[in-house]
């Protein structure tokens, strides 16, 4: 993992691109379209973001949420942009750093949608990860039914999903979880038949309940309490 800083000063962030999307700090430029991106339907309905998200939400996690957690090794997250415009498609990153091992994170805005901007930005962040970081493994958490992040996930190599039920945390309450994995050494194309779209389920009672902890399960995978989404 990389050297983390001491105390309050400037951190560094590796700028990386494929030339058609960048990744590289977050910065006030990006609070508009950031607010936009988390206040999209879809982003209330999968992710962790808080409801009614601010532009005052978005500035605090520019100026103070993610700046701290690069200091302090605990996330390392970049955003992810158009190479020739500079605008902002979304947020991506790794959390959850333990050892070896990361989760992976992403918000796109609408606008992003079919653009491939989110896959590419996942490439970049994956080589990244296996090939600077020192991760051995990846792991990618989706809420049920969240068939386009599985998907994304299947795009990139990821392993065949496993359910667990009452696995995530969303905004107090333990909602079903798909979890997939990559290995350093696992091809990034994809290893199995994508199947269709879970049917949708009735909605559970909203009162949280102990979720399983990572040391439960060998796949080691961890609820989110972060206000940015941790998947798409």
């Amino acid at each position: 993992m990389p050297a983390r800083p001491d105390g309050a000063g400037d951190y560094d962030v590796p700028v990386l691109t494929d030339g058609t999307v960048v990744l590289r700090r977050l910065d006030e430029r990006d609070v508009p379209q950031l607010t936009r991106n988390c206040a999209d339907p879809a982003a209330a309905e999968f992710t962790t973001v808080p409801l009614g998200y601010t532009e005052s939400d978005a500035r605090w996690y520019v100026e103070h949420f993610v700046p701290e957690a690069w200091r302090a090794g605990r996330e390392y997250n970049w955003a992810a942009a158009d190479a020739a415009t500079d605008r902002l498609y979304g947020t991506v990153g790794f959390n959850a750093l333990r050892g070896t091992t990361a989760d992976v994170g992403l918000n796109f805005g609408p606008h992003a949608r079919g653009t491939g901007a989110a896959e590419a930005a996942c490439r970049l962040l994956l080589d990244h990860g296996f090939e600077h970081l020192g991760l051995t493994y990846a792991y990618w958490m989706a809420k049920v039914p969240n068939w386009a992040s599985r998907k994304l996930a299947w795009k990139l190599g990821f392993r065949s999903p496993v359910r667990i039920d009452g696995f995530m945390e969303q905004r107090g309450a333990s909602v079903d979880a798909w979890i997939l994995t990559l290995g350093a050494d696992d091809p990034r194309t994809p290893r199995h038949r994508l199947g269709r779209p879970a049917p949708a389920r009735r909605p559970r009672a909203s009162t949280p309940r102990p979720v399983p902890s990572r040391s439960c399960l060998s796949r080691s995978c961890e609820e989110n309490r972060v206000p940015l989404a941790r998947s798409l």
